[in-house]
């Protein structure tokens, strides 16, 4: 039986137009400009600009160019673009890969490059989407993502079960690299999807990173009454009390909550689905028994240093038990850093 949790997805709404552009804020400085690569650019060189463009991987807030160095050093076998969001609401990659698809090729032949990868495949979001951008990226060889939740996670589980070191990079992390080695220009932007309930327009919006997350949110046209804001996913993100937090290079998504969710939780009823979404080996219900006796054993709270923080127990759990919350706080018991 397959890891994850299949989601309803609701990524067509802000995928239905092209993506729009938000005015930069005045006190915002222009991007930096550097001298670009010269064609035949050696590692070092694209390193180098990869650098110079302070380049931010979203997918994990790591420097693109400290990526790319450990993944040379790891002697990585193959390079992934990711170009799906595993996020059921977040649609920005997918939007980058439908109308830069050329640049996002561009960059990730770059990124091998870098690293000494001969093997470079583009991760997309369904078959369909494979074919809607084969054409613009001419001789690219592409893999199919899945529409399991969490969709990251288990690609690179079902990468490593076939015995290969992958790496993976995002979307945006190798078009702003192409930008960085064609056009000597820094990266200053990223591609926001705005949705949620209390959205009535979804929007992918091209965003100058350190704008106010106000203005972001403004593009999707918030309804009255809106209850909270949230960055990050959906799924497991966090809501947002301070609209004038800026933009960074790893925002992915401004999700707009009409009402908040009340979920009372029920007894456990033993069905296994935690134990079974979980991509990382984890066993959430019995994490929850031994918290429940007051004095968990260490030694019984396997693999929960494992946790990715995905909530795919959560989402499951009949019973709405915060399970993935159960699962932080015996990780912190098994490391000494909280009392039982």
């Amino acid at each position: 039986m397959p890891c994850g949790v299949k989601l309803e997805l609701e990524k067509e709404p802000s995928l239905k137009n092209r993506i729009i552009t938000i005015p930069a804020p005045k006190k915002l400085s222009a991007p930096k400009m550097f001298a670009p690569l010269r064609k035949k650019a050696g590692p070092a060189k694209i390193l180098g600009a990869a650098r110079m463009a302070g380049i931010v991987d979203e997918l994990d807030g790591e420097p693109l160019a400290e990526k790319l160095e450990r993944f040379a050093a790891a002697q990585t076998a193959e390079l992934i673009a990711v170009c799906f969001d595993e996020d059921p609401k977040t649609s920005a990659a997918q939007a980058v890969l439908r109308e830069n698809a050329d640049q996002v090729l561009a960059g990730l032949e770059l990124a091998a490059q870098a690293c000494g990868v001969r093997n470079r495949k583009i991760a997309a979001a369904s078959r369909e989407e494979v074919n809607r951008v084969r054409k613009d990226c001419p001789g690219a060889a592409f893999l199919v993502a899945g529409a399991r939740y969490p969709a990251v996670a288990l690609l690179q589980r079902k990468l490593a079960d076939q015995g290969g070191k992958a790496g993976l990079i995002g979307a945006q992390a190798c078009a702003a690299l192409t930008a960085a080695a064609d056009r000597g220009l820094a990266q200053s932007e990223t591609v926001v999807t705005v949705a949620g309930d209390g959205a009535s327009n979804w929007v992918n919006c091209r965003v100058r990173i350190g704008t106010p997350l106000r203005d972001v949110l403004a593009a999707g046209k918030p309804v009255p009454g809106t209850a909270a804001v949230a960055v990050g996913s959906s799924v497991n993100g966090r809501c947002v009390t301070d609209l004038s937090e800026p933009v960074t290079a790893v925002t992915r998504c401004v999700i707009a909550i009409k009402r908040l969710p009340r979920r009372p939780a029920l007894p456990c009823v033993g069905c296994g689905r935690c134990e079974r979404a979980c991509p990382r080996g984890i066993i959430p219900w019995l994490i929850l028994q031994q918290l429940e006796t007051g004095s968990p054993n260490p030694f019984r709270l396997f693999n929960v240093e494992r946790c990715i923080r995905c909530q795919a127990c959560s989402i499951v759990c009949p019973s709405q038990i915060p399970l993935a919350a159960a699962v932080e706080r015996a990780e912190k018991i098994k490391e000494g850093r909280s009392d039982p």
